[in-house]
């Protein structure tokens, strides 16, 4: 009955934890099914068996990972005996030996690939990690074991072995639900008689390699096991940083942008050195005027009042102050076809040309918005400038055009993944 209640709390626990992180964007947890061949390494010498383990992973981070396992396997071995030697229950009495066994364990594996970045030493690691296993647990065998003399010994109730498991584990990306796994291990179990013979003072244990599967519980095209956010040697994040949604219900639609005159940011400068100079010059040329008016009043006498007629030779001229007017930026319509590989061809302001926008930065002023854009082009990345509106001054640098929601999605994520800055998806309708 014991046995069963461990079991089913084993099955709970699973069940309850994929509930728990089952809003987040990747998943933590993967069940292994594996099953290969055994060892023994005892006294006597062994023959090779067979051994299965189903286990349960949980990812704590990309560099470290538990597992709780549950296996079942078998141990034999023989050796020839000629002649009664010594004491009954000494090592040379024992002829042969048959073992089976099932065992809890618990291992924490460390991703070797993120510790020694082994994506960038060859392509062989791109879909491949590597784990280094160390672990603990209890064994529960069955041991029946035979003498030169005729005895026969069974060792079954009360019997429990405390081990040690050490190894190394691999998983070969396979896709995003399932993993090729394989590997090896050797288990030390503390005990003097996992062979029956309990006289010759020496832990006994054995060697297991295997071969299986795992399935990434709850991975899909859109939802990745965290081990893998750095498939293909392309780093991911690992969140979302909104819903896209909500996101595309708030979005306004735009117009396109009036059409002005300057694209470069040297017209632009000069533009403003022009318009200040100007503004200058009027200004002097009106106080370098004086005129001195003569008082031409008249009066005129009737009855008892006295009508008074000014008359101005100098009509008043009307004050204006000049205004300083912040110059705009052509706004291109895309008369080629451009692709997000050639948006580094673009000087100027450009309407997007597709749908879905990836923008990392917005200004007011245009002169910002090209320094920031050179930036990223030094840093590898294809961008440009665009206007979304009439209604909006901003100008906003972006990564990509176009009208694949799920390309845009991945070059937001590379983009976040380099530069720790606010990046967002725009959503441009045409009209």
């Amino acid at each position: 009955m014991f046995k069963y209640t461990k079991y089913l709390l084993f099955c709970l626990s699973i069940i309850a934890a994929t509930s728990l992180f089952a809003q987040y964007s990747y998943t933590r947890f993967s069940l292994d099914l594996n099953g290969g061949i055994s060892l023994p390494k005892t006294s006597i010498s062994g023959n090779y068996g067979g051994i299965g383990e189903l286990g349960f992973r949980f990812a704590t981070s990309r560099y470290l990972s538990g597992r709780l396992a549950i296996g079942y396997g078998m141990l034999n071995g023989s050796q020839n005996v000629e002649r009664p030697y010594g004491r009954h229950d000494a090592v040379q009495s024992f002829t042969k030996y048959d073992a089976s066994f099932y065992y809890f364990s618990g291992s924490g594996l460390l991703n070797l690939e993120r510790v020694f970045n082994l994506r960038n030493v060859s392509k062989k690691f791109h879909r491949l990690n590597t784990f280094l296993v160390i672990g603990a647990g209890y064994m529960y065998p069955s041991i029946h074991a035979e003498t030169v003399y005729g005895q026969k010994k069974h060792y079954e109730k009360n019997v429990r072995f405390i081990h040690n498991n050490f190894g190394l584990d691999f998983k070969h990306y396979l896709s995003p639900a399932f993993d090729l796994n394989f590997g090896a291990e050797y288990r030390l179990v503390q005990t003097y008689y996992l062979d029956g013979a309990f006289t010759d003072n020496t832990f006994d244990g054995f060697y297991s390699g295997y071969v299986g599967i795992s399935y990434n519980i709850g991975g899909n095209s859109n939802r990745r096991h965290m081990e893998w956010t750095n498939l293909d040697n392309i780093e991911q994040v690992t969140y979302v940083p909104y819903k896209e949604e909500d996101k595309a219900k708030t979005e306004q639609p735009v117009t396109k942008a009036e059409e002005p005159a300057i694209d470069t940011i040297a017209q632009i400068e000069k533009t403003d050195t022009i318009l200040a100079q100007d503004i200058i010059t009027k200004i002097d040329s009106n106080l370098a005027v004086v005129d001195i008016h003569k008082d031409t009043t008249t009066f005129k006498k009737i009855g008892r009042h006295s009508d008074i007629k000014i008359t101005d030779t100098h009509p008043a001229q009307k004050e204006t102050t000049p205004t300083l007017t912040e110059p705009k930026v052509a706004v291109k319509d895309n008369a080629t076809t451009l692709t997000n590989e050639t948006l580094n061809s673009v000087d100027g302001v450009i309407v997007p040309p597709g749908k879905y926008n990836v923008i990392v930065g917005t200004y007011a002023r245009p002169k910002y918005a090209f320094l920031f854009r050179d930036k990223l082009r030094k840093e590898g990345f294809q961008c440009a400038i665009f206007k979304d509106g009439s209604h909006s001054r901003m100008y906003r640098v972006a990564v990509y055009f176009g009208d694949d929601r799920k390309e845009a999605n991945r070059e937001l994520r590379r983009y976040m993944a380099k530069f720790n800055q606010q990046a967002w998806l725009h959503i441009y309708n045409k009209k």
